[in-house]
């Protein structure tokens, strides 16, 4: 961990010596489950968030699973898993996701017994050394918690080996003998990269860690994983999601919402296996789609970057355009040299968040010459060019309907083209 003084650090220090003691004793264990178990529910976690500055936290991307996302992930991939298998966590933090494993596993005849063989298929990589003993130790006092064990044992340092202090940049022989992988990577943005092909400048640290993952695992190994949804859906990811399925890897997702409520991300669980021959996508709804009716581009004008010069338009952008209208003609212009737009056509605010009670607000736009759009909203021109088409379109994204399709498809606060070209068509009066 960076060099942080404050007293929140003495108090991780005492809660890590308090589990120490628990594992080795269980003195106060053997009559309660783990979501009662104060070193094995949320304890840890909160008192390691009050001991560290957030901005810290999301500098080095601390922010842990939970038992519910935990356990969700780990079911993904124990049910993939053969029997005795090697189960890798390469982020691991304090052990949650090796916990939610550790719940399947079986319990032996006595505690070392048990610590012996969950050992053997538990591993987990942290680079910082007081998460790592924390996550061993909470491991021993799951098994006594689950086992009710109350012999004691001699070292925490000697159990569970394979969870390791280290990078997992840097650990590729031990990520290439594993058998599966449960993945909760930092959720940060970092420049301090050198890919090239997939993307450049600040790129989310969670595509840098599971790129570099799908690279050093065993051919057959999948990845359980918690992920932020712009990997997902985000525009700029999409050579990325191109380049795992470029790999052979598949899966399903389902959207988890926000990670928890210190955490300002909208992730995701998924399975990636090899062979799997879909990426993050949902079964077909409808056959029918607004891209199937309308041409979908987002606005040209960026105000901050294009100069106020070449010939006159009317200018729409999101301040103005008033919501739901259904015939505003905009009374403001500028200059521009770019594409612009001939009404009718249906202007949609890209700015869209999951909790918003409307996700595709629109607006349709008339008048009797071109219109220049700015960036910060989805452009839809119907293609037979009729106003009554632009109206079924706003009746269309009004409907909860559409706001539910777009809740699972795009979790990110904002709306892509693709997202929008596939709102299924379905007539109002259905």
């Amino acid at each position: 961990m960076a060099s942080i003084v404050s007293d929140g650090v003495s108090n991780f220090a005492r809660l890590l010596a308090d589990a120490n003691a628990e594992a080795l004793s269980g003195s106060t264990v053997t009559a309660l489950g783990r979501d009662e178990q104060p070193i094995l529910n949320g304890v840890p976690y909160r008192v390691f968030r009050q001991s560290i500055d957030l901005c810290e936290r999301r500098r080095e991307g601390i922010f842990f699973s939970g038992p519910d996302l935990a356990r969700e992930v780990a079911g993904l991939l124990h049910a993939k898993m053969p029997v005795g298998g090697l189960a890798l966590d390469p982020t691991c933090g304090i052990g949650d996701l090796l916990l939610a494993y550790a719940e399947h596993l079986p319990i032996e005849a006595t505690l070392e017994a048990t610590v012996d063989s969950w050992g053997r298929q538990l591993a987990g990589i942290e680079k910082r050394a007081e998460l790592a003993a924390m996550a061993r130790a909470r491991l021993v006092v799951l098994a006594r918690a689950r086992g009710r064990f109350v012999e004691p044992v001699a070292r925490i340092d000697g159990c569970f080996p394979a969870i390791i202090v280290g990078n997992m940049f840097e650990e590729s022989e031990r990520i290439a003998q594993a058998d599966g992988l449960l993945f909760n990577p930092p959720f940060g943005q970092t420049s301090d990269h050198t890919v090239s092909d997939w993307g450049t400048g600040q790129l989310s640290a969670s595509a840098l860690c599971l790129d570099s993952l799908v690279a050093k695992r065993a051919p057959a190994a999948p990845i359980a994983a918690v992920l932020p949804e712009v990997l997902r859906c985000g525009t700029r990811y999409a050579r990325f999601r191109t380049r795992l399925a470029d790999a052979g890897l598949g899966g399903h997702f389902a959207s988890r919402g926000r990670f928890d409520a210190w955490t300002n991300v909208d992730v995701f669980t998924t399975l990636l296996e090899s062979g799997v021959s879909y990426l993050w996508q949902l079964p077909a709804i409808v056959s029918a789609t607004v891209g199937n009716r309308f041409t979908v581009r987002v606005g040209s004008v960026v105000p901050h970057r294009h100069a106020d010069e070449g010939r006159w338009y009317r200018f729409a952008c999101a301040k103005t355009v008033p919501a739901w209208s259904t015939g505003f003609v905009p009374e403001t212009g500028r200059r521009f040299q770019g594409t612009t737009h001939v009404p009718p056509f249906v202007v949609v605010r890209r700015t869209s968040s999951p909790g918003d009670r409307k996700r595709a607000v629109g607006a349709i736009i008339l008048g009797d010459s071109p219109v220049a759009v700015e960036n910060h909203l989805i452009v839809l021109t119907p293609n037979d060019g009729r106003f009554e088409s632009c109206a079924e379109l706003l009746a269309v994204l009004a409907r909860d309907a559409t706001t539910d399709y777009l809740n699972r498809v795009i979790r990110c606060r904002h709306l892509t083209t693709s997202s929008v070209m596939g709102i299924p068509w379905v007539a109002t009066d259905e």
